[in-house]
């Protein structure tokens, strides 16, 4: 069997892409053997239920006594002390409303913005202290943190001998890879899409590795993507319980390594993969991508949709790959694709119609870098043809094209609820150094458009770009937030992030353009997927942190978190529920 993992952690809304991807092309050329489990939702819903958490409050009593029957204490205990102290107290409160929390999640109160914030809360605050036993270890509904660097193979690979930390290792290891290994496994699949995937990724393929030696474990994502040149050349001790990477786009090197390792095992055949051999790390270039039209429909049977934490199901699709302007000076996109390339619109439509009526789905979340105008105006007018009646909400980067030809009329009447914008900056100079394309007066025009039309917006920001001064970071912000119409639309959002310089990107390629005379990252650090620098104009990057923060809090007193900044999927479900009560009016 093929066994495919999604960990932790991921929004709990709905499920990610690159699973159902991966099943739908295996099918698609005769692998049928094939089984995917999300642990992060798993994971979630069972530390949020109590039955199943009543031996992890019974721990807490037991280390709150052993504690303290200890006449001294480290500081490390001390803190843990404390923090069993107050779990003991927390946990007896909420233990008969943490079920009715999730249940509210994934019915009709979910559309009570006080009830689905005091959910979301109470969900939040049972996590801290239900797995207050794994001091100073946290999770949250989305997100976890831990002592142990997700940068660092040597920090991971210590975390394994300290479950008493690393909690992944602990629950993994008792409720999950026992029933994985029940199954007859021959190739196990991970992703490890983002950052924070990493350390709970790593850590169940090394407990699989450690009981049953004989299954293939392979990882994909854009992760380890970023990392080829550097696994390269100095290897790594991840293949000490990895027997492969797959890098770039998966369908068909998996596909390929399913039947090269079931047909006799000549790994040196299989595209876009790494692996080692006799102690060196090998590379399969040149490196495949995929033909998007010949791609299935995503298969997501087996998905748990029962457990995510919305009363509607709310799927990603897929339109395009990479991203066309692949030009921005931070963006490493264009290193994790390759090459940008499209999908047929009336592809991505059949998808829609067949996830639609497959799942009873009725939203739509574009996993698109940047929806191409193009494509999206042929998309939206095969969908009004059609007479599919669906929401959907993308990303897509300011274009003055997308202005032509009542084109965002046409966007709304296809069921566009909500586009989200790049928009990074607001200040000519900077955005112009960004290489962002754009001319601000384009990007008063489509703010202008969407407000009178009534597609909702989401801005992503970056304040502390190098060359960027403290008047310039502001002037972004302020148009943010001197906008009264913008801040009362329906469904507006907006995040501020501080800049990190990442691998790939061109600032890497060419820092001097930037005027960053340094680049460095700490030694014992091989999974860094980008650098700390120093640069000779505009702020320095303690500044820019403390200016970074001041902003966010200025963000954060003026627009909601919850529920449009806290998740675009689920901002798309209240724009929809509104505009069905305005209907019913």
């Amino acid at each position: 069997m093929v066994y495919l993992v999604f960990p932790s952690s991921w929004h709990p809304s709905q499920p990610y892409l690159s699973l159902p991807s991966l099943k739908g092309y295996l099918h698609q050329h005769g692998i049928h053997d094939v089984k995917q489990r999300d642990l992060a939702i798993e994971l979630l819903d069972h530390l949020c239920t109590w039955e199943k958490t009543k031996p992890l409050y019974e721990r807490i009593i037991h280390e709150l006594n052993e504690l303290g029957a200890k006449p001294r204490h480290s500081q490390l205990e001390q803190e843990k002390y404390t923090k069993l102290r107050e779990a003991e107290e927390i946990i007896p409160a909420l233990k008969d409303e943490i079920d009715a929390a999730k249940q509210s999640l994934r019915c009709e109160d979910f559309y009570s913005l006080e009830r689905y914030m005091e959910s979301l809360k109470i969900i939040d605050v049972w996590l801290d202290n239900i797995l207050s036993p794994y001091y100073p270890s946290q999770l949250t509904v989305i997100g976890s943190q831990l002592r142990y660097s997700p940068y660092s193979t040597s920090e991971i690979l210590e975390s394994f001998n300290n479950p008493n930390e690393n909690f992944f290792y602990d629950i993994y290891k008792e409720h999950y890879v026992p029933s994985i290994l029940k199954e007859d496994i021959d190739i196990f699949g991970v992703s490890i899409t983002s950052v924070e995937q990493i350390l709970p990724g790593l850590t169940l393929a090394y407990l699989v590795k450690q009981s049953a030696p004989d299954i293939h474990i392979t990882v994909g994502g854009s992760v380890f993507t970023k990392l080829v040149d550097r696994i390269e050349r100095d290897g790594s001790p991840v293949f000490e319980f990895l027997d492969s990477i797959i890098v770039h786009e998966g369908e068909s090197p998996l596909l390929s390594l399913v039947n090269e390792y079931r047909g006799g095992g000549d790994l040196s055949k299989v595209p876009n993969l790494l692996w080692e051999d006799k102690g060196r790390v090998k590379v399969n270039r040149p490196f495949a991508k995929e033909d998007l039209n010949k791609l299935p429909t995503p298969d997501f049977d087996g998905m748990p949709f029962d457990l995510y934490l919305s009363p509607e199901r709310c799927l990603p699709i897929m339109g395009s790959r990479g991203c066309y302007w692949e030009r921005c000076a931070f963006c490493s996109i264009p290193f994790d694709h390759m090459d940008f390339h499209v999908r047929y619109a009336e592809n991505v439509v059949s998808d829609v119609r067949n996830l639609k009526e497959k799942y009873d789905c009725n939203y739509f979340f574009f996993t698109d870098e940047a929806l191409p105008i193009n494509f999206m105006r042929t998309f939206a007018s095969k969908i009004v043809d059609a007479e599919l009646d669906i929401k959907w909400t993308g990303e897509l980067k300011f274009e003055k094209s997308l202005l032509k030809e009542d084109r965002m009329e046409l966007l709304y009447q296809s069921g566009c609820r909500k586009l989200i914008f790049g928009l990074e900056s607001y200040n000519q100079r900077v955005l112009d150094s960004m290489k962002k394309g754009v001319d601000v007066k384009v990007i008063d025009k489509t703010v202008e458009e969407c407000l009178r039309i009534g597609i909702a917006m989401h801005f992503y920001l970056i304040t502390g770009f190098p060359t960027e001064t403290e008047a310039e970071a502001r002037e972004s912000v302020d148009f943010v937030l001197n906008s009264r119409r913008l801040l009362d639309s329906p469904g507006f959002s907006c995040i501020i992030s501080q800049f990190d310089l990442e691998k790939g990107t061109p600032i890497e390629k060419n820092p001097s353009e930037w005027n960053i005379t340094e680049l460095y990252t700490p030694p014992d650090h091989d999974l860094s997927l980008g650098y700390s620098y120093k640069g000779a104009v505009g702020l320095g990057t303690d500044e820019a942190e403390v200016l970074y923060r001041e902003l966010q809090e200025k963000i954060n007193r003026e627009i909601m978190t919850f529920p449009d900044n806290y998740s675009l999927s689920d901002g798309l479900l209240y724009l929809g529920h509104r505009q069905e009560e305005l209907i019913a009016r």
